[in-house]
């Protein structure tokens, strides 16, 4: 592992944050933003770092601290607020007393806090403070874990560092590991010099040091030992792989979801990983013994569950087939859960909450994992943490077998309420489309861009589908930055029906598949129906505003079928559908069949609990007036332009968000199919009938 501390950096960081925060600190976040950088060493949230210094309390008094990464935080992007400063000497006493609960633990942790607003220091922020150096990292390496995740790991610790680290064998984190720890390190200073180095047997490690630069490269260091270790004295086998159809990939996920919806009552959001390495660590033969083991350090069993579920998709192409095989298996895992949390709460004379009992992460070999989560970003962490996981596990079978912690251990760790509450951190505000995913076309303006607007601010996560690529790549440009992560953007001409059906099958690969579909696309065309103008007209408007919303509408279908979750197809129409302008005809006309298309998908999907429903909007400002149609219809209706807009029962214009509003209410009516809801300020002549 190559070390990356760069004077300049570390320069530049002090001139950023010393004048405000102290120099311990500025570098304390350089070096913890170096480690939090390389997935091999720590991941979303993991490990912690910290630095004793000091800090003015309330009252104007400079007193001893250790700043210490807060709970939630990522080093690789921790800001100066995401390290609490706590008093010292406190934090040292504490880990003389025999015992102390959990509880009691956080309550000492914020009332030693200089600022209570601060975030609730890590768990582990009493083992750094009884370690005697200013600077201490944390990590929970690759290679580290590969050499401690084996049969007579503390041997194994010895050869490659000899006297060079403490070896403390695995303890839960929080008091009983910091006590642990303290008896250590006493025993060891009393023999003489104390080690840089910490390795806690299944979990991580630790190293210190006078300065930040130290601390980091003796991390650096550790790794590397590690690392050259696991080369010299394994020999990993590579399995053949062959990446999977994009079509089989496409088919999995809706199929997956939709078997975990009706399991769990819920939706869930999926990332599909198949990159070379875990496709051959899917491909090993023993699979379905090495990943059933358990997790690689124990902090990482709130993501990912003890064990993914291994799934054989020989038979993805017959969905009833694997839907069957999915089910079967997604029925094991949980009774399979149920008896562990029965068998581990018996174990160690415990009540507990059963957390859910479904996977997170699906092996599946030929294809790779499907990782699944209540959002895109919680997938993404998934996937992230069971990829290195896979590592880990590759590494440790090729230097003589893979074993981590134990069952009860992860349970603990599973079921430990300090553990629960990072987890709780990032909920965030859940909005009545969270955890679901919805595809609008005509997204890149309009009404499309303000529905997706508006779902991604009710928590949906969001597809742009549009032909328009220049205005569809700035839209999921703004759209995508206010919601990173829940945003993606697919090219789409709603007249192709290949071109929909690769929308789709891009949309179904990249989230899972797809809750609630908007389909938008359109243009206004006129003409008087009896000339040649006009029947030309009515023939470009049938293929564009009939048969382009019949090709999503069953691109839709297929997809909300396979998943057997339900689901809701919504069609822009307009009140031309009940009320024609003069000379609109062939507008006029592909509406009103875009209504009763839409009421036919009622009645016919309706017993799968797929709901069909319609928006009729009228005068709306957007592209569609363009090319003088505005001007033109503003004329056939004897007003201006602006009264043209206002020319309705309320007298006030209708807005794209006025119309967007009505379809995020279409999105969450459950009771509701076949209605036609009107949005055009009322117009007596255009209410449905």
């Amino acid at each position: 592992m190559d070390p990356r501390h760069s004077k300049d950096e570390a320069q530049r960081h002090l001139d950023t944050y010393a004048a405000t925060w102290g120099e311990d600190l500025a570098l304390r976040i350089y070096t913890s933003r170096l480690l939090g950088a390389d997935p091999s060493l720590v991941l979303h949230g993991g490990g912690n770092t910290s630095v004793k210094s000091t800090a003015v309390d309330l009252l104007g008094d400079r007193v001893d601290v250790l700043f210490i990464k807060g709970s939630g935080w990522d080093l690789a992007t921790i800001e100066p607020r995401g390290f609490p400063a706590c008093r010292l000497a406190p934090l040292q006493r504490a880990c003389e007393l025999e015992a102390m609960t959990d509880e009691q633990m956080v309550a000492l942790l914020r009332g030693q806090m200089l600022d209570p607003a601060s975030p609730t220091p890590s768990v582990e922020a009493l083992l750094h403070a009884i370690l005697p150096a200013k600077f201490v990292d944390h990590t929970h390496a690759d290679a580290v874990l590969s050499v401690i995740d084996q049969p007579g790991s503390a041997e194994v610790v010895r050869e490659i560092y000899g006297d060079d680290a403490l070896f403390v064998p695995y303890v839960m984190p929080g008091f009983a590991l910091a006590r642990r720890v303290a008896e250590i390190v006493r025993a060891r200073l009393a023999q003489g010099a104390l080690p840089s180095l910490m390795i806690l047997d299944k979990h991580g490690v630790f190293t210190w040091g006078d300065t930040a630069e130290q601390s980091y490269a003796r991390m650096i260091d550790a790794v590397t030992r590690a690392e050259r270790y696991i080369v010299e004295r394994s020999a990993i086998v590579s399995h053949p792989t062959v990446a999977a159809d994009p079509d089989v990939r496409a088919a999995i996920g809706p199929v997956v979801r939709g078997a975990l919806a009706r399991a769990s009552g819920r939706p869930w959001v999926c990332t599909l990983r198949t990159g070379l390495a875990l496709l051959a660590f899917c491909a090993r033969d023993d699979l379905a013994r090495v990943s059933q083991i358990g997790c690689a350090t124990p902090d990482h069993v709130i993501r990912t569950k003890a064990r993914p579920l291994v799934i054989d998709c020989h038979d993805v192409t017959d969905t009833a087939r694997f839907r069957a095989t999915v089910e079967h298996a997604i029925a094991t895992y949980a009774a399979e859960y149920h008896e562990y949390f029965r068998r581990s709460c018996a174990a160690r004379g415990v009540v507990r909450d059963e957390l859910d009992p479904f996977p997170r992460v699906l092996l599946l070999p030929g294809v790779g994992a499907l990782c699944v989560g209540g959002s895109r970003a919680e997938a993404e962490i998934v996937a992230d943490v069971y990829e290195h996981t896979a590592s880990v596990i590759e590494a440790a079978e090729a230097l003589g077998g893979y074993q981590p912690v134990p069952e009860l251990d992860l349970f603990d760790m599973e079921y430990w309420s300090l553990e629960q509450a990072k987890l709780k951190l990032g909920a965030g505000h859940k909005g009545p489309l969270d955890r679901r995913i919805a595809l609008i076309t005509g997204a890149a303006s309009g009404i499309g861009r303000g529905t997706a607007a508006a779902f991604l601010a009710a928590g949906a996560h969001v597809v742009l589908a549009d032909r328009d690529e220049e205005s569809l790549e700035k839209a999921a440009a703004e759209l995508g930055g206010r919601h990173r992560g829940r945003c993606m953007k697919v090219a789409c001409d709603v007249r192709s029906e290949a071109s929909v059906n690769r929308a789709f099958a891009q949309s179904a690969a990249h989230f899972g598949g797809i809750d609630v579909v908007v389909s938008n696309a359109g243009r206004a065309f006129s003409g008087s129906l009896h000339t040649s103008e006009g029947h030309e007209a009515l023939c470009a408007s049938l293929e564009l505003n009939l048969l382009g919303h019949q090709n999503v509408a069953r691109a839709a279908a297929r997809v909300l079928l396979a998943q057997g979750s339900g689901g809701a197809i919504l069609f822009n129409a307009s009140k031309s559908a009940f009320n024609q302008g003069p000379d609109f005809g062939p507008y006029g006309v592909a509406k009103a069949a875009l209504v009763s298309l839409m009421r036919q998908y009622a009645v016919d999907l309706g017993p799968q609990g797929i709901r069909a429903n319609a928006v009729n909007a009228d005068r709306i400002r957007t592209a569609l007036f363009g090319a003088g149609l505005l001007e033109a219809r503003a004329r056939a209706r004897n007003v201006s332009v602006d009264d043209y807009f206002r020319d309705n029962l309320l007298r006030r214009e209708t807005t794209a968000a006025d119309v967007a509003q009505a379809f995020l209410y279409l999105a969450t009516a459950e009771a509701t199919t076949g209605c036609v809801v009107t949005v055009d300020g009322g117009n007596a002549a255009a209410f449905p009938r």
